[in-house]
């Protein structure tokens, strides 16, 4: 079979390269996906750089969220068989064949496509468990979104717009501004402006009900600055590069709320409630409540190009592999 394959870290140019493999043989408990399509994700290229927590000996496959069509079911599986369309955690997505257990797939249901299933993994589900779950956004609310043209602000503006709420998007470029306006975003703040604070208070009319942060850096405390009292910010990312250092007692005197969000953490800790929160999530995909932004759409061929455009700054919305049969060039 063929696969994406890192034999350096060092470079995302001359470390990758799509080669043939052995096919993957099912353990117990496993089975082999024929991949159709695979999101390709940010936190893809910070491990193929080295430059997240979590290390892989080379060389190995990248990607972990595909949707696909059961090959092969080893010893001991019972929740699928050959032919059951299934989506969900799959390491080493970016391959025509994949290894994973039961345990990491949900079944994918009727109306959903794989480029959409694909997507209903680390992506949405951390905007929707963010905004839903830690948040716990309300129809109505003033919502800002930090970072709001990548991938998991480009999804929570759609979810947020799904959940009512009147959504604030905040970018570093008109372009990346103009972008979240055709997602649907209500109002558009170019953050790097100095006046952020003042500014978000302007929109929102006063004050913000939640802010969503995937910057962090400079822009954290003026966005906390401008929520109310009682309101709640999220922290999900730093792709600014720098951890703010926030003053308490800001948080005394607003009786705001500062919680954080991890996919993995929330997964182990709020189990029942991240699987409901993923048939939530599926059901606004398959219904059209949530309509994801694919910005670029990429055969395996071409998945080393994918990944040099995701770890770029420039790139908006959702990109994927296509593998399905037919599956052409870039979008």
């Amino acid at each position: 079979m063929l696969a994406l394959r890192c034999h350096d870290t060092s470079d995302l140019t001359t470390g990758l390269r799509v080669e043939e493999i052995p096919d993957p043989e099912p353990g117990p408990g496993q089975v082999v996906v024929e991949v159709r399509a695979a999101s390709v994700e940010f936190v893809d290229t910070l491990i193929a750089r080295g430059g997240y927590q979590i290390t892989l000996p080379v060389p190995y496959t990248p990607g972990f969220n595909a949707a696909g069509v059961v090959r092969e079911a080893g010893p001991g599986c019972t929740r699928f068989r050959p032919g059951d369309r299934v989506h969900g955690m799959v390491p080493g997505a970016f391959a025509e064949l994949a290894l994973a257990g039961e345990g990491q797939l949900r079944p994918t249901p009727d109306g959903l496509a794989p480029d959409l299933a694909c997507l209903t993994g680390t992506t949405y589900r951390t905007a929707y468990d963010a905004l839903v779950s830690t948040a716990r956004l309300r129809a109505g609310e003033d919502l800002v979104i930090l970072g709001a043209s990548g991938a998991v602000g480009s999804a929570a503006i759609t979810v947020g717009k799904a959940l009512g709420a009147r959504v604030i998007a905040c970018a570093s470029t008109a372009g990346k501004l103009e972008f979240c306006r055709g997602l649907g975003a209500d109002e558009l703040v170019e953050y790097t402006r100095p006046d952020l604070k003042q500014t978000l208070k302007d929109v929102c009319g006063g004050s913000a009900d939640v802010v969503l942060d995937l910057v962090g850096g400079d822009f954290s405390e003026p966005a906390l600055r401008a929520t109310g009292y009682g309101g709640r910010f999220v922290v999900v990312g730093f792709a600014a590069g720098s951890i703010p250092r926030v003053p308490l007692n800001l948080v005394l005197l607003k009786g705001s709320t500062i919680t954080g969000y991890e996919i993995g953490d929330f997964e182990r800790h709020h189990r029942e409630e991240a699987a409901a929160n993923r048939d939530a999530l599926e059901a606004m995909f398959v219904d059209g409540r949530v309509k994801p932004p694919i910005s670029g759409r990429y055969p395996l061929a071409d998945a080393a190009r994918a990944m040099r455009v995701v770890a770029g700054r420039d790139k908006h919305g959702m990109t994927i592999l296509d593998l399905a049969a037919g599956a052409g060039g870039i979008v």
